[in-house]
C-alpha cells in the first residue's frame, strides 16, 4: 500500500512547495522539512495501523508489547504475512508457569469477538508437524532477517514452544525468544 501513498505524497509536496514557493520566499530547509513530513507521515501511519490491525487477531489472555518485525503482501482478494510481536513479561512469567494450560481457551482473536475467521484451535505443544518446516516454513511471506527465520522456525521444531491454527492462518508461542509469530496467507 505505500507503493501508492509515498510517491504520490511526494509528487503532491513538491507541486505545493514549487507554488507555494513562487508566491512566497520559503526557505530550502523548510521546504525540505515539509517534503519530509509529507514523505515520514505515511510510512509511520502505516506502521501503526499494522499494529493494531494485527493485533487484533492474537488473544487477548496473551499480552504483547510491540511488534519486533510486520510484513504482509495485498493483493485484490488475498494476501500473506508475518507479523512478530514481543511477549509482555506478565505472558512469559504465567507461561513458564502454567505451560499449556495458561493458553487454554485463548482461541479468539481479541479484535473480533464472536467472528469464526478468527477463532483458533486447542493450543498444542511443538514441534510443528515436519511438512511445516521441511522446505522454507509455514511463513510463507516474512520480511524476517535470514538469522531471525532461522531461529523461530528451529524453536518451532523443537518442543517449549505452542501452536494454534485458524482458517488461513497460524500462532506460534516462543518462550524461549518471548515471542508469538503470527502467520497468514489467503
Amino acid at each position: 500500500m505505500l507503493f501508492i501513498f509515498v510517491p504520490l505524497s511526494v509528487l503532491a509536496g513538491i507541486i505545493s512547495l514549487l507554488s507555494f514557493s513562487a508566491a512566497r520566499a520559503l526557505s530550502v530547509k523548510r521546504a525540505c522539512f515539509i517534503v519530509g513530513i509529507m514523505v515520514a507521515f505515511p510510512i509511520i501511519a502505516n506502521e501503526v495501523f499494522q499494529y493494531i490491525w494485527y493485533r487484533k487477531a492474537i488473544p487477548e489472555k496473551i499480552g504483547i508489547t510491540y511488534p519486533i518485525s510486520t510484513y504482509d503482501e495485498t493483493g485484490f482478494r488475498e494476501g500473506c504475512g508475518t507479523i512478530v510481536f514481543k511477549l509482555s513479561d506478565e505472558t512469559l512469567a504465567l507461561i513458564k508457569k502454567d505451560g499449556l494450560k495458561f493458553l487454554a481457551g485463548a482461541t479468539q482473536g481479541r479484535g473480533h469477538p464472536g467472528e469464526h475467521y478468527y477463532r483458533y484451535a486447542e493450543w498444542q505443544e511443538t514441534p510443528l508437524p515436519p511438512d511445516w518446516t521441511s522446505e522454507g516454513s509455514w511463513m510463507i511471506c516474512s520480511g524476517l532477517s535470514n538469522g531471525d527465520h532461522a531461529r523461530i522456525v528451529a524453536a518451532a521444531k523443537s518442543r517449549g514452544a505452542y501452536f494454534t491454527t485458524k482458517d488461513e492462518g497460524t500462532l506460534v508461542l516462543i518462550p524461549s525468544l518471548g515471542y508469538i509469530v503470527y502467520s497468514f496467507f489467503g
